[in-house]
């Protein structure tokens, strides 16, 4: 009967330890592991993170090294609004166009000036004006329009009409002419 009792206090002592072990584990250690790994998680994204900043930065540093390049093209657009429009000086530039693509440039008229919606800085001026000459030349005007004269400009509408036996079309342009707002310099004349 001793081997009994001593054999139920070895699986007493033995279920004890195994309770003990599994409480020590669940209540102490799984806990520090699963912190462990969580902690683990932030740094792997801390790391991707910062390696995506050092990207970001990387491509901001190189972007500032252009900075000149920036400010000489931000003050070559600003040139396309000036604060006064001058328009007497502006449609000789439009002749001056017409002259350059063999088109010419009649019938101008120049409507009031009006904010640009979205934006409180700008103005635009609504000018229509007829433009004769064959197609290819009407499309060098126009082309000379929006990218080679220094004025900002936005083509509306091209309505064109009747052509002449010299293979000549006439359009009338739509467009609007921009000038920067600066309290009240933006003037038409």
């Amino acid at each position: 009967m001793n081997i009994r009792r001593d054999r139920l206090w070895l699986f007493g002592g033995v279920f004890a330890i195994i309770v003990i072990v599994a409480t020590t584990y669940l209540l102490a250690i799984k806990p520090i592991y699963d912190d462990r790994a969580l902690k683990q998680d932030q740094v792997d994204d801390a790391e991707i993170s910062l390696v995506t900043l050092k990207h970001d930065l990387a491509s901001l540093q190189a972007e500032s090294k252009k900075l000149t390049t920036y400010r000489a093209e931000l003050k070559e657009r600003q040139k396309a609004l000036p604060a006064g429009y001058d328009v007497p000086n502006f449609m000789r530039q439009l002749q001056d166009s017409g002259n350059a693509t063999s088109v010419a440039v009649g019938g101008v008229s120049v409507g009031a000036p009006d904010k640009v919606a979205g934006s409180a800085a700008v103005i635009s001026v609504p000018i229509t004006l007829t433009a004769t000459g064959t197609p290819a030349n009407l499309s060098k005007f126009l082309n000379r329009l929006q990218n080679v004269q220094t004025r900002a400009v936005l083509v509306i509408s091209i309505n064109l009409g009747q052509g002449d036996k010299n293979g000549n079309l006439a359009a009338t342009i739509t467009m609007n002419a921009f000038c920067a707002q600066n309290a009240t310099t933006c003037k038409t004349v």
